[in-house]
């Protein structure tokens, strides 16, 4: 018994969300229930948002390219029928070129059958009166596609034109507008929050998951290619295509321009994921240069060793040490805070900062336009207007490239603060609310705590290592674990505790208070420790 094959096809994905699919397969199963000779056969193929006037469906992985696939190797058969809906969603492609996508089909002596006019087309049928039907089917699909096209295209250029005057335009919109144009208030928070987040190197996956946990409807299919796509949308800074000030941004163009640079350094670096515990990253073997993981004891992190000796053995690495968890946060608090501000003098931009990104984004962009001069240039020698415009666009470029050199050479340290109770504020509220956000951070400025198999502990930037010596007993009793620093050997207490903080003022005078302790409790840690294990 011969079998019918349905293909199905639409060119927009905002057809996914009606009844264009429903449509097509209900007209697929009716015939199948008139024609009781024919069985329905597993094989179905599909294009679903799909361009027929460009024929993509034809390309590599297209739909309709996978179905000529399976008449050449024979698995659809003569005597076998294609079912489509209409002519048109074999394709909306020129008369000649349509001709050559389904004439395989017919040659295999298999039929394509139209549902909305129930025609059949085979070689034999085509060979008679049905051949102007089909080419008339044909022309007609592609003409009206090539008038929706030129449309389209007019009324995209109106629409821009009107954009320049700076009146309101009609177009599809991101989310976090609404289809006026106007800033959805509560939406727009989040996404300037998401370029926070990704200025400050957290992924975008993870990123995604922090606004699908939101719980904002909106959000509830984010994923991390769709945060990759907010972060390139120029609409967030305001503009449509090229044209500034359509629409209200959601961040400044530096924030944007800031984004981009990180693009860029991702592009080539070592690919890499958000860690989900604090400190996971940042402390690292000193032989293999991997990451220390926590093991838990009684439900809490315990201690820190090689995840690839852990996994591996010896044979994958030989640093078998374990760290007790107290020890590398012991080390970490006493050296963090230098990083951190080199961390947020990285993300917080002076205004000399701002106006290198926007002079180095205009040079870049006036790059690209010199390119495209000079290589019209090439084609058009004899044109004095290229000629003209190239001068005027490499006089703008030196003018920019020795503004940079000015700014490379400025001293702007008026917008960043020392080292002070401000960032040491900042570095606390993040390790008590948004620990990974201050991972992220800090890795970005190089920051790692890197330990070795004989008890030393490295941290970046710092001349005099640690060493961790081993745990303080006192019979049956742990009081703490011994690290050596400049001649000096604390008792660290096995407990870690990380305050949280309100936002209220009071929350507020708590954390203060607790900062400007902090130093001197670093400098005599374990002394309550000590003078009872001494006792």
């Amino acid at each position: 018994m011969p079998s019918a094959i349905s293909y199905i096809r639409f060119s927009s994905s905002k057809q996914s969300d009606g009844n264009s699919h429903q449509r097509q397969m209900e007209a697929a199963q009716r015939w199948l229930i008139n024609n009781p000779s024919y069985t329905a056969s597993a094989m179905n193929f599909e294009d679903l948002g799909v361009s027929g006037f460009h024929g993509d469906h034809i390309k590599d992985g297209g739909g309709w390219a996978k179905l000529l696939l399976a008449v050449e190797a024979g698995h659809i058969k003569a005597g076998d029928v294609v079912l489509v809906e209409a002519m048109d969603r074999t394709g909306r492609l020129p008369a000649l070129q349509m001709i050559e996508i389904i004439r395989p089909v017919l040659q295999a002596g298999i039929a394509i059958i139209t549902l909305d006019d129930n025609n059949k087309f085979d070689e034999d049928s085509l060979n008679g009166p049905q051949i102007f039907l089909l080419v008339a089917k044909i022309q007609a699909a592609h003409g009206y596609s090539k008038i929706l096209s030129e449309r389209t295209k007019e009324s995209y250029q109106i629409r821009k034109e009107k954009a320049r005057r700076g009146e309101k335009v009609k177009r599809g919109v991101p989310i976090w507008l609404t289809s006026d144009g106007e800033l959805k208030d509560h939406l727009a928070p989040h996404i300037k929050e998401v370029f926070e987040l990704y200025i400050n190197g957290v992924g975008k996956n993870t990123i995604a998951n922090r606004l699908r946990a939101s719980g904002i409807p909106e959000f509830k299919t984010c994923s991390g290619p769709t945060v990759d796509s907010w972060l390139q949308n120029t609409t967030t800074i305001g503009y449509w295509d090229d044209i500034p000030n359509v629409y209200p941004a959601v961040v400044s163009r530096e924030v944007f321009l800031q984004a981009q640079n990180r693009r860029k350094e991702l592009a080539t670096a070592a690919p890499s994921r958000t860690p989900k515990n604090f400190l996971v990253g940042l402390a690292k073997c000193g032989m293999c240069d991997g990451n220390l993981v926590f093991h838990n004891k009684d439900g809490k992190p315990h201690s820190m060793r090689c995840l690839t000796n852990h996994r591996l053995g010896a044979n994958g690495c030989t640093n078998n040490k374990s760290f007790p968890h107290s020890v590398i946060w012991y080390v970490y608090t006493l050296t963090s805070s230098s990083h951190f501000k080199m961390a947020l003098e990285k993300v917080e931009l002076t205004a000399t900062d701002k106006r290198k990104l926007t002079v180095t984004a205009e040079l870049e962009e006036l790059q690209v336009r010199i390119d495209r001069a000079v290589s019209a240039l090439i084609n058009l020698p004899d044109m004095p207007e290229l000629i003209s415009s190239i001068r005027e666009l490499n006089s703008q470029r030196d003018s920019f490239q020795n503004e940079l050199l000015i700014l490379d050479r400025t001293v702007d340290d008026s917008e960043k603060n020392p080292l002070n109770f401000t960032s040491a504020l900042a570095e606390d509220d993040l390790l008590a609310n948004d620990p990974i956000r201050l991972n992220s951070m800090l890795k970005g400025v190089g920051y790692t705590i890197t330990t070795y198999t004989d008890g030393l502990i490295v941290v970046a930037g710092y001349l005099e290592p640690w060493l961790y010596t081993g745990v303080a007993r006192k019979g049956n009793r742990t009081f703490g674990y011994k690290v050596q620093h400049l001649a000096m050997e604390p008792i660290i207490s096995p407990e870690i505790n990380i305050p949280t903080w309100g936002k209220s003022t009071d929350d507020r005078m708590e954390q203060l208070r607790y900062v400007l302790r902090r130093d001197h409790k670093l400098m005599s840690i374990g002394r309550e420790v000590e003078a009872e294990f001494f006792d």
